[in-house]
């Protein structure tokens, strides 16, 4: 049995963030509205793609990736947006100025609705792949009894 490769999984879930992340602050400079349902979908993504990437075969390490990187995606989300608003445009955004605004408000920059959604996405994200695996196996044990 091949062993459960991490690195494509984890680089996957890296790049699944910053996806995320950033399609999180076009929307927010498109609509000038944070729809926090969008974090929650960073999270799902995140699943998604370290699941597929890991070919469904999932550990507690895949697992934690995806949670990590649906985190990083919702902070990038965050940050971009906060760049986005300070600069009013996507240049400079990461310029120091911009970084230190962010540090000095990180904090208020998440409601109780963030949190619930933020939440959201960390049991998605921890959740889907292992959904994913579970569903994959059925299906190759039918295929391998024909």
């Amino acid at each position: 049995m091949e062993s459960n490769k991490i690195a494509l999984p984890i680089i996957g879930a890296l790049i699944a963030a910053i996806i995320g992340g950033a399609a999180w602050a076009v929307i927010v400079a498109l609509t000038d509205y944070e729809l926090g349902i969008v974090a929650w979908a960073v999270g799902g993504l995140a699943g998604y793609v370290v699941a597929t990437l890991a070919n469904k075969q999932i550990t507690a390490a895949h697992q934690l990736t995806a949670v990590i990187a649906s985190l990083l995606g919702i902070l990038l989300g965050k940050y971009f947006t906060v760049g986005y608003i300070y600069t009013e445009s996507i240049s400079g955004i990461f310029g120091s100025e911009v970084m230190t605004v962010f540090q000095e408000n990180l904090s208020s920059l998440f409601s109780p609705m963030d949190i619930v959604f933020t939440a959201l996405a960390v049991v998605t994200a921890w959740q889907l792949p292992r959904k994913m695996a579970n569903q994959a196996a059925p299906q190759e044990s039918t295929h391998a009894a024909e």
